[in-house]
């Protein structure tokens, strides 16, 4: 039996639908009904001064797409490694630093219009960007990249564990790519080439001591304990031990490498845009600064000079023919003019510059997508292309691992299938406070709220209920918790 992973839908939108010719999914708008999945619990581990971490995504798929196996793209938010309060400060724009940034955001639902379930993910954040040296900042700043390094190949790790047990969101194991914005890019690009522990050996990555920045015996750096534990330290600890972590491929907006030494013939091809005028990452290569004071990090090679060298190691090879006359290199897109996250919009932001972001959202789209269904290898299917979609949104809330337990020790449904015009729903450790019944679509179809909180109810079903699969929402004082409810006419 599954761990209670609650879900509350909540609708957001309708919008009408309307198909206008046909198009290739994948890369065409070929869905017009969203759903969200936010707050799905994918690992845990501890943060850069050992509290306890839970790493959190939102999950967004096409509704009604009857494909088996779908590829999957992990995009990272930016925040250059820092707690979202402290982000926004820094870049003065508002809100940024998490899974919900209206670029990736924006992103995340163009890519599941086309096909894919894609994903925004938190990962751990912290660093010390006020060091009093540059080799401190250094560390600090990598031993930040190294965690979210862990936790991206843990998501990576739970994708590929729910595809080989409950295939929940039915991904396709090998067709994962992962990227982001600015930090967040860094992350994929770290996933995709940082991959050997020989790698960190490098004077480059020390301090004056000798002392490597990244100790993998340190809690939070290591392979972690108990049921997260991982058999290589490499991978980390962040849960979910024994699946495979390697992507097939990167987009890349705005982000950079540590160094270009990590990069060998993984054969990982790398999508890249990129604000010529970027600030915060250096188009070609450069030392990093920090966002106040504009102190020394450490040399990075952004993307330019990454794509230079993963063509000299092959890495851009699936992208030719098809894309050899991308310029200046196979898989680059220079955004000229442009600085930090162009595609992204804020509280400040006004008409004119969320038209600007929205556009530069659908320059990645048109970039990307033919490139990704390439180097994916994704089948061609025709559909009719929707030029209007609309989301549903479903809040999933994680208990923790002391009160979740099983989801039969808490709630129990009968009869289920469903045959007669009630059901009793029953929760001998915990207090039903309301009941809800939803379509699979998000339509809510009935609700009741107990004014007396009790174990145990007799829901009356609506006279007029057709056969099928309903959600049921059952909210407790030990948590929100659902049961899919089969109801077969008498």
């Amino acid at each position: 039996m599954r761990r209670a992973n609650n879900i509350l839908l909540v609708l957001l939108s309708y919008g009408l639908v309307y198909a206008q010719g046909t198009g290739n999914r994948f890369q065409s708008p070929v869905f017009s009904q969203l759903k969200v999945t936010k707050n799905v619990l994918y690992g845990n581990n501890v943060s850069f001064n050992n509290a306890p971490v839970d790493l959190y995504m939102d999950v967004y798929e096409p509704i009604g797409d009857t494909m088996a196996r779908r590829p999957v793209i992990i995009l990272f938010h930016s925040g250059s490694f820092l707690p979202p309060s402290f982000a926004s400060a820094v870049f003065a724009k508002a809100p940024i630093g998490t899974r919900e940034d209206s670029g990736i955001v924006a992103l995340c639902i163009e890519f599941a219009r086309r096909g894919y379930v894609a994903i925004s993910a938190d990962h751990r954040v912290g660093w010390n960007p006020q060091a009093t040296t540059q080799e401190l900042r250094a560390q600090s700043i990598i031993q930040a990249v190294w965690r979210a390094v862990q936790d991206a190949r843990a998501l990576v790790r739970y994708l590929r564990k729910d595809a080989a047990t409950t295939n929940q969101w039915r991904i396709d194991p090998n067709r994962i790519a992962m990227g982001g914005s600015s930090s967040g890019a860094y992350i994929g690009l770290h996933v995709a080439y940082l991959n050997l522990p020989s790698e960190f050996d490098n004077n480059k990555f020390k301090l004056q001591d000798g002392t490597m920045f990244v100790d993998t015996t340190q809690p939070g750096m290591d392979r972690g304990s108990g049921p997260n534990q991982s058999g290589n330290a490499f991978e980390g600890g962040s849960g979910h031990p024994g699946y495979p972590s390697h992507i097939q491929a990167v987009l890349n907006l705005g982000g950079a490498l540590g160094d270009t030494s990590f990069v060998q013939n993984e054969n990982v091809p790398v999508i890249s845009l990129h604000g010529v005028q970027d600030p915060t990452t250096p188009y070609t290569s450069g030392i990093v600064l920090t966002a106040v004071g504009n102190y020394p990090i450490i040399e990075v090679f952004g993307s330019y000079s990454l794509t230079q060298n993963l063509i000299a190691k092959g890495n851009q090879t699936a992208l030719l023919p098809d894309f050899s006359g991308d310029v200046p290199f196979p898989g680059l897109y220079p955004l000229n003019g442009a600085g930090f996250e162009p595609f992204g919009w804020y509280s400040s932001s006004g008409p004119a510059e969320i038209a600007s972001a929205k556009r530069y959202v659908d320059t990645i789209i048109w970039f990307s997508t033919p490139r990704l269904f390439k180097v994916l290898n994704l089948p061609t299917i025709q559909m009719p292309v929707a030029n209007t979609y609309s989301i549903s949104q479903i809040v999933v809330l994680s208990l923790s691992e002391a009160t979740a337990g099983d989801l039969q020790a808490y709630l129990s449904v009968y009869p289920n299938p469903a045959t007669l015009p009630s059901v009793t729903i029953e929760s001998p450790t915990a207090s039903i406070r309301e009941i809800s019944l939803y379509r699979l679509t998000g339509e809510r179809v009935l609700s009741r709220s107990l004014i007396q909180p009790s174990t145990s109810y007799l829901l009356e079903l609506p006279d007029n209920l057709s056969q099928g699969i309903y959600l049921l929402r059952v909210e407790t004082d030990r948590g929100i918790f659902t049961e899919r409810l089969s109801y077969m006419q008498p």
